[in-house]
């Protein structure tokens, strides 16, 4: 199964490493670069996962992340630069399944949503 992954990000070079990063990992991908454009791309695309900043331009981004978890039940996978015990409480309280403080482990970013994305398949099969 080919896994669909929505980036949200505002820098483009940023956007392009981390879509080029998932896109070569076998994953289907698109981006938006703020929160009204993602949520056209969540009605549109109807992706699997989630990888997005911290900060978006448009919206507190642990809103937005809250939001996306609980309205289209999908894992979320956090990007920042701060790793203060403050942004990890808001991290957890936000909903996302996994913090990734700057500078990203590209791989390893993409294995950790296909292990997560097991993990919801593997919940969502046994309801």
């Amino acid at each position: 199964m080919r896994y669909r992954i929505l980036v949200i990000e505002s820098e483009p070079s940023l956007a392009n490493k981390l879509v080029s990063t998932f896109t070569g990992a076998g994953f289907a991908t698109v981006v938006a670069s703020d929160y009204a454009e993602a949520l056209i791309q969540m009605e549109r695309f109807n992706p699997d996962g989630i990888v997005m900043e911290s900060i978006l331009p448009d919206r507190d981004g642990f809103e937005v992340c809250s939001e996306f978890h609980n309205r289209f039940h999908v894992p979320v996978i956090f990007l920042g630069q701060d790793h203060s015990d403050q942004v990890w409480e808001r991290v957890m309280e936000s909903g996302a399944d996994h913090y990734e403080v700057k500078p990203y482990r590209y791989l390893s970013l993409t294995a950790r949503m296909k292990s997560i994305l097991r993990r919801y398949r593997s919940v969502a099969s046994k309801s």
